[in-house]
């Protein structure tokens, strides 16, 4: 049964078109930066001439967005055949990319999967400095990979087949969602741009949580918008929501808040007495996964950790002169310091120097938002510290494809949040992507934030775009289906 969208409660205020306005300003401004920021990239990056025929062959597929949502591509056949377009562009990437290792959490996440395999605890040796992280990483990621190691290894192939799989099951949830908003159409359309993002696509034969994070966050937007104005939520609904949100605590510590944003968002069409509900019931669910980690952590570190050790470290690699929102080794003095005195000083630095300068914090995290949302040029970042190295002239032949992907998202969403705010079933696409961005914005932007925190909103940027694609005889047969299915 597809779920219709829930009727709001009588009000005299437009909710989705009220959360248009602010939504629609941002992604304004992140498209002016994108296009804006191409000139002071090039000297970097460079430019080819194969990067914009790269460029052209993305739009073409992207395109193909257009005709999954009007229904034009529809039945088994040819939604079938663009998953496997799909498979096959991550394949491409993994053959050209075979054999060579990511440094930074990558093979940091191998190294601890690996040691763990063996025997050993959950623990990571900075080589630098010589100290040992006990809690540093949130444990699920590893601990997948420790559980499909043990079975098959930890080999280039098998991680490509696990994000592969994160990435597949991504896309459903996509299209189960675009249901929920009223145009199943639609949905396919967002789960399509959402397989053939080209970061996406040159990440996959990588160790990274990213996948897994995405994942995880689509599972409890579905499961919230099941929820109605005129039901409470069922002891299920808070057990689904509760582990979802621990599992994403234990994978992403700086998304705990994620559920509490989507219920805030949707208070205007479920209501306030079923959201209370639901937190209620999902709460100590949620604890209750967290546990093992609490104990862990108790009796390693002869502390209550409740999340990681990295909050310290993060506030100050988002709060300093030197701040670009990326990551960065901290000052010797406080790099050799153990675990959770690292974390504690480096945290007390980055709080005297936001008090002592609040106006340059406020502006550093202000461009840390533009930076993290107007380029897209982390792929490159990475490509260039591969083990062994990549053939030279890789960067000018990706970066028009990257950002260009990313300047011609942002403009659509633009146009896209314009078009949703005049139609009734769009308020549900518009009040996820609000809570997603307020999330990021609200809580994670002041830590260690660059693109790749950004890449958790870019599901329901794609959202936005396939629902607005839609046409109105599609959501009307998807509304009836709803409704008499």
């Amino acid at each position: 049964m597809i779920y219709a969208t829930p009727a709001p409660p009588p009000s005299r205020f437009d909710h989705a078109g009220l959360a248009a306005q602010p939504l629609r300003l941002l992604m304004v401004v992140f498209t002016l930066y994108a296009a804006w920021t191409v000139p002071s990239l090039l000297p970097r990056w460079g430019i080819s001439s194969g990067g914009f025929l790269l460029l052209a062959g993305w739009v073409g597929l992207a395109a193909l967005a257009l005709p999954l949502a009007r229904g034009r591509i529809s039945g088994v056949l040819g939604p079938t055949l663009l998953v496997a377009v799909a498979v096959l562009l991550r394949f491409a990437a993994l053959w050209a990319l075979w054999g060579h290792d990511a440094v930074a959490d990558p093979l940091i996440y191998r190294q601890i999967a690996a040691a763990m395999i063996d025997g050993g605890p959950m623990i990571f040796h900075e080589p630098r400095t010589g100290v040992a992280f006990r809690a540093l990483y949130p444990p699920l990621y590893p601990l997948f990979l420790t559980g499909i190691g043990a079975v098959a290894g930890l080999g280039q192939g098998v991680i490509w087949l696990s994000n592969l799989a994160f990435d597949l099951a991504a896309a459903a949830l996509l299209v189960r969602i675009g249901a929920r908003a009223g145009s199943r159409a639609g949905g396919r359309a967002a789960a399509w741009l959402y397989l053939v993002w080209p970061t996406f696509i040159l990440a996959s034969p990588f160790a990274q949580k990213e996948p897994l994070v995405a994942l995880l966050v689509l599972a409890i937007a579905l499961r919230m918008t099941r929820l109605r104005a005129d039901t409470h939520p069922t002891p299920i609904d808070g057990a689904v929501v509760g582990a979802l949100g621990g599992l994403l605590t234990l994978t992403q510590p700086g998304l705990l808040t994620v559920p509490l944003m989507f219920g805030l968002a949707l208070l205007p069409v479920v209501g306030l007495r079923p959201m209370v509900a639901l937190a209620v019931r999902s709460l100590p669910v949620l604890l209750l996964v967290m546990m093992p980690w609490w104990v862990r952590n108790a009796l390693v570190l002869g502390r209550f950790v409740p999340l990681t050790t990295t909050g310290g470290i993060g506030l100050w690699i988002g709060n300093n002169p030197a701040a670009t929102g990326n990551w960065m080794p901290l000052p010797p003095a406080l790099g050799r310091l153990p675990e959770l005195e690292q974390s504690a000083a480096a945290a007390a630095v980055a709080r005297d120097w936001i008090v002592a300068h609040p106006a340059d914090m406020l502006r550093l995290n202000a461009a840390k938002l533009l930076r993290a949302f107007g380029i897209e040029q982390f792929t490159l970042v990475r490509f260039g510290l591969l083990r062994p190295a990549l053939a030279s002239g890789h960067p000018a032949l990706l970066f028009p494809m990257l950002q260009g992907a990313l300047l011609a998202t942002l403009a659509a969403a633009t146009v896209a949040i314009g078009r949703l705010r005049t139609l009734p079933d769009g308020r549900l696409a518009l009040l996820l992507t609000l809570a997603i961005v307020a999330q990021l914005i609200v809580f994670d932007l002041w830590f260690e934030f660059a693109e790749r925190h950004r890449y958790v909103a870019m599901p329901f940027l794609f959202l936005l775009i396939g629902a607005a694609m839609t046409t109105t005889n599609e959501r009307d047969a998807t509304r009836h289906n709803a409704v008499h299915g």
